[in-house]
């Protein structure tokens, strides 16, 4: 008879974050570089993060904000004099109980007191400075709805009324604001029933450039469009309507072009698979132009876009086969690939003089550390050093296998803890969401999940089948309006692959588990195979309906 264990005594090995070095900045003289560090506190069930600072000189990382409350989003002043950061650290006069929302400071960087420059209602989000360092551009949420006196009900006219993470956003519409760098009042440049989802500054520091759908249509509608306003104040002005999703804005330093991420939708029926490209508007009346058409990968989704001082280059992050790496592309189209290694950049900065970059990576065995690339590529921190010191990490093994419909498909194992030869063992296999999302060459919380099953004496097995981002437009385009054919497929016979080629995997005792998206399959396949033993479906898609909502 198998004994059964009491929840209580299970050991579950320490969680650590998804990115625990993040945001590195680069100094425009490429000798300093901030990061933050992020740390489970599991007393207080909150994640604590501060910011960091490199000399590389010395290379030695000293804690440059302290305190109980999270600092973020480090940013260098043009001059590399001053930065800024978000916190939500109290300032003189605030009542001590004030849970206030993070607000943006400003901190000499010679040392010296921090001096909080704004005090609006909500959150800053995405400060910028202005390229003269006088100015400060931020996002902050601003309410445009209605409350019920007297009452919690919460009033509802828009389809998308809450947000993963953030919970309900009723009535709330995320706005432009600029503040001067030496403090004051900040001055609201946008206003109405709108989301502004990414801006940028004008290299003459006089406009900013935004994006946004407007109209009552607006949440159903894929497509967005470009405006600029000025940093006076004024109307928008639109400059280009789009032809579908528009991402990250960056403005040339000649003052030229516009840059931005973004997809053509000719079917908006079908717009999960199209690659995320990278264009330029002509500000001179010479339109817009597609640089990465004939390069077929598809921006990461957390990438930055850097323009080259001169103009003439973007860089940018694009995923292949697990891996995500730091590629320039030039205003003609063409594409290099700048760093290297089976590994997975989270974000990048670059210097002044466009030599230099600062990257936060992970690798499969790793969670994410600093990283420069200037005459090489080379790592300068090891912050997760006492933390691999409590873990149990295993490296996970690659493979890949031809699908029936003769594509290669790519996928990793890990062996169980205290792995014997000979044995067989109970194997999960992971499925991730998205569906444009891709498993690699990383550790982060999404692996954390596979190391805790590893250490419980489980093989785990996870792929990267249709619809995954990293292997063109085609190997997600056959999902597109067919969830759960194509894709099944694949996992089906990502099963059987192990099954035959690792001789540890007991085909009696297979589990299967997802998340999102992973979820839904995870449905799917209990609806549609009983070779599953267990199955686990997280945070799934079981309805259309309130899904879309």
């Amino acid at each position: 008879m198998i004994e059964m264990q009491r929840l209580e005594e299970i050991e579950i090995m320490s969680l650590f974050p998804a990115t625990p070095v993040g945001d590195p900045q680069i100094n425009p003289d490429g000798l300093r570089i901030l990061f933050t560090y992020s740390e489970v506190n599991i007393e207080k069930d909150r994640y604590d993060t501060q910011i960091w600072l490199l000399d590389l000189d010395t290379k030695k990382p000293i804690q440059f904000t302290s305190g109980e409350k999270n600092a973020s989003n480090p940013r260098w002043s043009p001059k590399g004099d001053r930065i800024l950061f978000t916190s939500n650290r109290p300032s003189l006069g605030d009542p001590e109980e004030d849970k206030k929302k993070p607000q943006l400071f400003i901190l000499p960087t010679d040392g010296g007191e921090a001096r909080q420059v704004t005090k609006v209602d909500e959150a800053v989000q995405n400060p910028a400075w202005s390229p003269d360092g006088k100015s400060i551009l931020f996002l902050s949420d601003v309410f445009k709805g209605e409350k019920a006196e007297g009452s919690d009900v919460k009033i509802i006219r828009r389809i998308k009324y809450k947000r993963d993470g953030k919970g309900y956003r009723v009535g709330m519409y995320p706005h432009i604001f600029v503040v001067q760098a030496k403090g004051g009042k900040a001055k609201q440049l946008t206003d109405g029933l709108f989301d502004i989802e990414t801006a940028t500054w004008a290299p003459d520091s006089t406009r900013i450039a935004f994006v946004t759908i407007r109209g009552e249509d607006a949440d159903k509608s894929f497509h967005r469009n470009i405006y600029t306003v000025p940093v006076k104040g004024g109307k928008p002005t639109l400059i280009w309507e789009g032809k579908g999703p528009i991402g990250i804005l960056e403005w040339s330093p000649n003052g030229r072009y516009i840059a931005f991420t973004g997809r053509e939708l000719k079917d908006p029926d079908l717009v999960w698979h199209k690659n995320t490209e990278i264009y330029i508007l002509d500000l001179e009346g010479k339109g817009v132009k597609c640089l990465t058409s004939k390069f077929d990968r598809t921006v990461a989704r957390s990438s930055g876009l850097k323009w080259s001082p001169d103009s003439c280059h973007l860089y940018a992050l694009f995923p292949k086969n697990g891996t995500t790496h730091v590629h320039r592309i030039g205003i003609n189209g063409e594409v290099r690939q700048l760093t290297k290694g089976e590994m997975n950049i989270g974000s990048f900065s670059l210097d002044g003089s466009g030599t230099k970059f600062a990257f936060n990576m992970s690798d499969a065995v790793t969670p994410s550390e600093l990283f420069i690339l200037d005459k090489e590529q080379r790592r300068l921190t090891e912050m997760n050093k006492g933390l691999l010191r409590k873990l149990r990490i295993i490296a996970p093994e690659e493979f890949w296998f031809t699908a029936s419909d003769g594509i290669s498909v790519q996928g990793w194992i890990v062996k169980p803890r205290e792995f014997q030869e000979g044995e067989k063992y109970p194997t999960c296999i992971q499925i991730h969401g998205g569906p444009r999302g891709a498993y690699g060459f990383k550790l982060d919380s999404t692996c954390h999940e596979f190391q805790v099953l590893a250490d419980h004496g489980y093989a785990v097995v996870y792929t990267n089948p249709r619809a995954s981002i990293g292997y063109g437009e085609q190997f997600a385009r056959l999902i597109s309006g067919s969830w759960g054919e194509r894709d099944y497929m694949d996992i089906m016979e990502a099963t059987d692959h192990v099954i035959m080629n690792y001789n540890y995997v007991d085909p009696e005792r297979l589990g299967v588990l997802g998340g999102s998206y992973g979820g839904f399959m995870t449905n799917w396949i209990v609806g549609h195979t009983d070779r599953y033993k267990a199955a686990v479906t997280m945070r799934c898609i079981s309805n259309w309906y309130s899904f879309h909502g």
